[in-house]
């Protein structure tokens, strides 16, 4: 396996750059959540909008693990590249993997719930904002965490 010489410094201006991208979309996602809730949009009419995102998320996953080809942007194909020299093709497969295969267990569990589950037409209230802020700023803490953690002799 061909060894590429990578520069700390570049790779963190990369994932920094991959950070404020995914902020933007979750802001743009943020603001459309809040707008639904604000005109009191049912979520019976939210999760199978949020099945078909997260199918979607596991088949990009499945195939990236499969082919060992990250799909995305030139700095998302990079940053994957530079992670998975890093770690190790065996360890990033494991990972990879392991992330697909949870974010496939979500999915039927989503998609099983939109089934079997009978959700009358009351709007989501205010509250079913916390679990998505939350989670962004837990993606946030964890990112900042990965991006200092980058050696400058790796």
């Amino acid at each position: 396996m061909e060894e590429t010489e990578w520069d700390p410094r570049e790779v963190k201006q990369l994932k920094k750059k991959r950070l404020v991208q995914n902020n933007l979309m979750m802001l743009i996602l943020f603001l459309l959540f809040v707008y639904y809730i604000q005109a009191g949009g049912p979520a019976a009419a939210l999760l199978p909008f949020l099945a078909v995102f997260l199918w979607i998320l596991t088949a990009r996953m499945l195939y990236t693990t499969i082919t060992g080809k990250p799909l995305g942007t030139k700095t998302n194909q990079v940053i994957q590249a530079f992670d998975k020299q890093k770690k190790g093709k065996r360890s990033w497969k494991l990972r990879t993997g392991a992330e697909a295969v949870f974010t496939g267990a979500a999915s039927i569990l989503l998609t099983a719930v939109i089934i079997f589950m009978d959700f009358d037409d009351s709007p989501l209230r205010a509250s079913a904002i916390f679990p998505f802020a939350g989670s962004w700023v837990g993606y946030n803490i964890g990112e900042m965490f990965r991006i200092n953690n980058i050696q400058e002799n790796d």
